[in-house]
Order: structure tokens, then C-alpha cells, then sequence
């Protein structure tokens, strides 16, 4: 069944406690809805049976961020949910029900932990990120709130929890503010991202079915709700894994050669086997990868001309590469004309990446691949790194 709004992919670490729970969301396209009504970032966790507070027993842990009227606020609250009223004759804590029994009055408190967004637009290459920390067994002791504006300006926020209990199982979910449900913008350029999920140890894997099917864990989905949609996880089994949000724009190179598979596996095998290893190459991968769709229109704004020009150079420069002789001064010169016109077509968040690219190819020049991949590491490095955990 595919992901979409409330319902997303439940994560479990076979169903042991899980340490130092983070996601990061990195934002590929602007991220918004479409009347700046709103939105919510809502990480549901579930305990394991036999956790309460009070007399209540605890299921699900909210950690939710709000992003709307130009500011970021963070949302907890810890369920009983099925739990309705007290013991007879128990006296409770003031401020408590019995269905929010962890510490008084946590409901309707959001502290803001960071501003100057534009409405509710969190902007291309800005990050959101929850990190939960956990003690020795997995008891959630903090979560650290940190949103990253696309200047690398970090603003963050630390929550004590204030109870301390173990998660087993989560699920990510995009929908409306508190109450409400979003309208996100859809399209190759609106509302898109890469999801990081990661723990310290152990390795996420995607449980069958929903909350409870596998660790036992009692749980309830999220009630709101959006247009929202979410790939598969990729990656699994690993401590980090990952996940797109809407359905992934493929590479641009696997839609240039589309009709000839042949050539695309073979650059494939050039890609894992020789450019995946140095730090320029890395780059490369990534500019491919996380500006996909804005590839997509370019190649795609001229009729198929400019298309047509970057694959023949492509095939090419595989068929070099595969016999491992030196790049002559044609290609490059003909590579850098192919790139100088993609320039011109680039959005503003891609600043930087014609010159870099210009660099790569240059450093090629009379070198084999390896050679020109060693000589542009020295000043061409990728600009996204391991999640923080």
C-alpha cells in the first residue's frame, strides 16, 4: 500500500529500545502549502507494553514541530490512549488526565525554537531535525528541536523530558497544523526532500503492517491529515535509512538514456566503481541526485537539444573512462560548451555549481578519470555529510 499522509512506513530495530532516535529532513524543493495555512511535522513514537505514568499506561509520544506564521514551534505530549478515566479514589497530579498523565498541562504549550521563515515555507537546502537522546536502556531523555536555514544559520531547542520511557517503534507523517489538515504544493519543483532516519546502534528496518503488528507496541496514527505522499524506505536493514517525499524524480543520466539500458548500466558500473570514490565524484553524484527535478526541466526547456549534446558526451567520456585513456582537449572543451548552457538555465539555489562543474572537467584534461577525479578532490568536495545523530 503506498505512504501518504497519516499513514507512513512504521520504523522497528527488531523491536529492541531504540537509541538516539534522529530525523533529519533535508529540503530539496521549497516546502509549503498552497494557501500558507500550515503544517506540521509529527513524529509518532510507540513504547513498548507495560510503560506508565501514574496510573496510566503510556502508548504513544508525540514530537512534533509546527511550522506556520513565519516561525517554528515544538509540540510534545505523551498518550494513554484507551485511558479515559482514574482509579476510584486515586488523586492524581495536578494538571494531569488521565488519558495526558505524564507531567501538568501538556497540552496547548508550543515554544517557538526558531523564525524567519516566510510563512509556512521551510526553503531549498534548509533542514529540520528532531534528536531524541536516550539513556543506557532506551529511556528518551531529551529532544533537541534544530532547524538549519539554507546560510547554514543554525537555531535549536533542548527538551528534559520530564518522564522517561523507551521507544520501540515510530512513524514520520506530513500533515495539517494541530486539528487541521495541509494542502502541500505539488510538482517537480514544490514541496520535496530527502528523509534521514538513523539510531545509534542496531539497524531500522520497516515492520509490517501498522503500530503493534510486530513488537506488540499499543499505538494510534496520527489525526491529521495532508495530500502528502512518500516513497518507499530505502536502504534497509541499516542504522540509517532513508526516504523521499513525494514519489523520487529519477537521475537525470537513467532519463537521458532511458531507450538505451545497455549504456546505463555501464555508466552505472562507472559510477560505483571508480567516481563513487573520490570526493569530486561524490559531489557529482550528489548534484545528480538532490537537483534531479531541476535537471529535468533543463534538459527538457529546449526541444531536446541540449539533451542530445549531454548524452553523446556522456557516452563518450564512458567509453574513455572504460579504456582508461586520458580525456583530449575536444571533449573537454566540447563538455565545458555543454555546461556553459546548462548554466544559464540553473535555479539560484544551484549557485556554484557551473563553476565547480567547470572544474571537474578541467581537471580532466589530458588525465584519466581517476587522475582528473584526484586532482578536482582537492578543492571539489560534497557538501552534505552523515546525518547528525
Amino acid at each position: 500500500m503506498p505512504y501518504a499522509s497519516n499513514n507512513n512506513a512504521v520504523l522497528i530495530d527488531g523491536c529492541n529500545n531504540l537509541q538516539n532516535l534522529s530525523v533529519l529532513l533535508e529540503v530539496t524543493e521549497d516546502l509549503a502549502t498552497t494557501n500558507g495555512g500550515g503544517w506540521s511535522l509529527q513524529l509518532n513514537c510507540y513504547a513498548p507494553p507495560g510503560q506508565y505514568c501514574q496510573t496510566s499506561q503510556v502508548n504513544v509520544f508525540q514530537y512534533i514541530v509546527i511550522v506556520q506564521g513565519g516561525i517554528l514551534q515544538y509540540y510534545i505530549q505523551y498518550w494513554a490512549y484507551g485511558t479515559s478515566a482514574w482509579p476510584s479514589g486515586y488523586n492524581p497530579q495536578p494538571g494531569t488526565s488521565p488519558w495526558l498523565p505524564c507531567w501538568a498541562h501538556d497540552y496547548g504549550i508550543a515554544p517557538t525554537f526558531a523564525t524567519g521563515i516566510n510563512g509556512d515555507t521551510l526553503p531549498r537546502e534548509s533542514t529540520l531535525q528532531i534528536a531524541l537522546g536516550t539513556n543506557a536502556n532506551g529511556g528518551v531523555t531529551t529532544a533537541t528541536f534544530t532547524y538549519t536555514d539554507p546560510n547554514d544559520n543554525v537555531q535549536s531547542s533542548v527538551w528534559q523530558a520530564p518522564a522517561v520511557h523507551p521507544i520501540v517503534a515510530f512513524e514520520l507523517n506530513f500533515v495539517g497544523p494541530p486539528g487541521g489538515t495541509a494542502n502541500f504544493t505539488q510538482g517537480l519543483l514544490n514541496s520535496r526532500g530527502i528523509i534521514y532516519y538513523s539510531i545509534s546502534s542496531g539497524q531500522l528496518s520497516v515492520q509490517s503492517g501498522g503500530p503493534g503488528s510486530a513488537c506488540g507496541e499499543p499505538g494510534a496514527g496520527t489525526a491529521e491529515t495532508s495530500n502528502m505522499s512518500y516513497s518507499d524506505i530505502n536502504g534497509a536493514p541499516a542504522s540509517t535509512v532513508t526516504q523521499i517525499l513525494q514519489q523520487p524524480v529519477s537521475c537525470a543520466i537513467n532519463n537521458l538514456f532511458a531507450s538505451d539500458q545497455v549504456h546505463l548500466g555501464e555508466m552505472t558500473q562507472l559510477r560505483d566503481l571508480q567516481i563513487a570514490k573520490y570526493p569530486a565524484g561524490q559531489w557529482l553524484m550528489e548534484i545528480l541526485d538532490r537537483h534531479s527535478a531541476d535537471l529535468a526541466v533543463i534538459f527538457a526547456s529546449d526541444e531536446g537539444g541540449l539533451a542530445r549534446s549531454a548524452r553523446d558526451l556522456l557516452t563518450k567520456a564512458a567509453h574513455t573512462a572504460r579504456e582508461g585513456r586520458v580525456f583530449d582537449d575536444t571533449t573537454v572543451d566540447d563538455a565545458l560548451k555543454v555546461l556553459g548552457q546548462a548554466s544559464c538555465k540553473l535555479p539560484p539555489s544551484m549557485q556554484g555549481v557551473g563553476s565547480a562543474g567547470a572544474t571537474v572537467l578541467k581537471s580532466l584534461r589530458g588525465k584519466t578519470l581517476e587522475d582528473g577525479l584526484k586532482a578536482a578532490s582537492k578543492t571539489i568536495l560534497p557538501r552534505f555529510r552523515a546525518p547528525r545523530k
